[in-house]
């Protein structure tokens, strides 16, 4: 067994090598240890692919960029802190990544996700110093996400002066200094150096791009650029979509979050246009399944949606719908579970993922039969005899708290796999992400969002 001074006494390059394979967590109590292992991550420089800074930490995050800046490939930014801090953390910070070797992607997320509060105007970023970062890492660059968050109007040139490096990368530059394109991402001026980007997955809020069309195209001409995200949330003013502002062929993925039942109509008629080539619909936090969507999607985009997840937390017991689903006044179907006109229709659905919802076991079953072209089905919560909830009106029922997981049998388990190109097999509640089990904290739920993103559907 090693002496306490042995431990210390590692060589550097092993040492370092060690701490590479720890957690962020571990690397950063490993380095309290003692001189001698803080050394070895300050004189090889940090190999961290994934660094997540909040914004709200200003010493750590200093900290934090001084080792890992160099070889980071994956940046995600959390914003959870006010004007002032997040001003000063643009200003000190950000420029040290556009020392960064190969930044491969980069996400910021607004306080409007990380508080769990879809009444949070959207953060407003320096434009130079970010887009100046943008810059820099041009050509290597595959994700972009501003998520509840926007870049601002140019007011004087003084974040230029801020960073030689930040200096240097705007010189090429030209900024946006109208206030009514404030909200948008990248400045149209400066369109020119899109031809050089490697950006192949855009994700943006909708309400930073909405009125601002102009940007739509000009991302859509972006000559790697593959999938564009739109995020819906909110009980804002939703502008209508354009028919013809994205390139004929882009594929296009619409993430509904945390979204009032009053404004899935919008959604359909502004978002959800035919014109749209989408290829992923998911809705998380809304809590309800809301028919008329799904059946809309199921007839405007059979020949190219490959993936739905709807998703959401276990209700609280005393939450007002409890189970019952609510369906416009207008509505008048059969007592169908949307999900299998969805699973009949879509001819390259490829995942399907329900959480949060009691599912019949016998529409599980047709699920797999009418859709063989399924590659995952996760369906955590199904229910095995029809009258178990009553004469409940909908076939998609919400999650209690207070549930317990029913057992399936074996026979059904194989009677599944009949009809399935992989192996099923039935969700464990255990299992599941801790965003989606009840009373998630928030930044469970950002996890959530975060995995989903990075998420993005096999071609088909």
């Amino acid at each position: 067994m090693m002496s306490q001074s042995q431990w210390g006494e590692l060589p550097l390059l092993p040492l370092k090598c060690i701490l590479d394979h720890l957690s962020l967590e571990d690397a950063l109590a490993a380095t309290s240890a003692c001189h001698h292992w803080r050394a070895a991550l300050l004189l090889y420089e940090g190999h961290k692919e994934t660094l997540k800074l909040r914004a709200k930490q200003l010493d750590k995050n200093v900290f934090l960029t001084r080792i890992f800046r160099k070889y980071v490939k994956r940046l995600h930014i959390y914003i959870d802190c006010n004007e002032e801090q997040l001003d000063k953390f643009i200003t000190l910070l950000m420029p040290q990544f556009l020392d960064t070797v190969k930044l491969e992607e980069l996400i910021f997320i607004g306080p409007s996700y990380i508080q769990q509060n879809p009444r949070i105007p959207l953060v407003k970023l320096k434009r130079i110093i970010t887009e100046s970062l943008i810059y820099k890492h041009i050509q290597s660059i595959q994700r972009l996400g501003f998520i509840g968050c926007g870049l601002s109007a140019v007011r004087n040139d003084e974040e230029k002066c801020t960073h030689n490096l930040a200096e240097r990368y705007s010189r090429p530059l030209m900024f946006n200094n109208d206030p009514t394109l404030g909200g948008s991402i990248f400045s149209n001026c400066s369109s020119n150096v899109g031809a050089f980007s490697a950006l192949r997955h855009v994700a943006v809020e909708y309400a930073a791009v909405c009125g601002r069309w102009a940007w739509l195209s000009w991302a859509g001409a972006l000559p790697s650029l593959a999938l564009l995200t739109l995020t819906v949330s909110g009980g804002g003013r939703l502008h209508p979509l354009p028919p013809k502002v994205l390139r004929a062929g882009l594929d296009v993925a619409v993430n509904i979050i945390d979204m009032p039942y009053n404004k899935f109509e919008d959604v359909m008629q502004n978002v959800l246009i035919p014109e749209l080539q989408l290829i992923s619909l998911k809705v998380m936090f809304c809590k309800t399944v809301y028919a008329p969507l799904v059946e809309h999607v199921a007839c405007h985009y059979k020949e190219t949606l490959r993936e739905v997840l709807w998703a959401d937390c276990p209700a609280a017991d005393c939450e007002p719908p409890r189970r019952h689903v609510r369906r416009p006044p207008s509505y008048d179907v059969c007592n169908v579970n949307p999900f299998i006109l969805l699973c009949w229709q879509c001819v390259q659905l490829q995942r399907l993922v329900i959480h949060g919802y009691w599912v019949w076991q016998y529409d599980v079953i047709g699920f797999v039969r009418l859709r063989p072209s399924l590659e995952e089905l996760v369906v955590s919560s199904i229910y095995t005899k029809q009258a178990h909830f009553g004469d409940a009106p909908s076939s998609a029922l919400r999650v209690l708290a207070s549930d317990s997981p029913h057992v399936l049998d074996d026979t059904y388990v194989l009677e599944i796999n009949k009809f399935t190109q992989f192996r099923w097999r039935p969700s464990s509640w255990e299992d599941l992400p801790r965003g989606l089990r009840a009373r998630a904290p928030p930044a469970a739920r950002v996890a959530l969002l975060m995995n989903e993103l990075a998420r993005t559907p096999r071609a088909a």
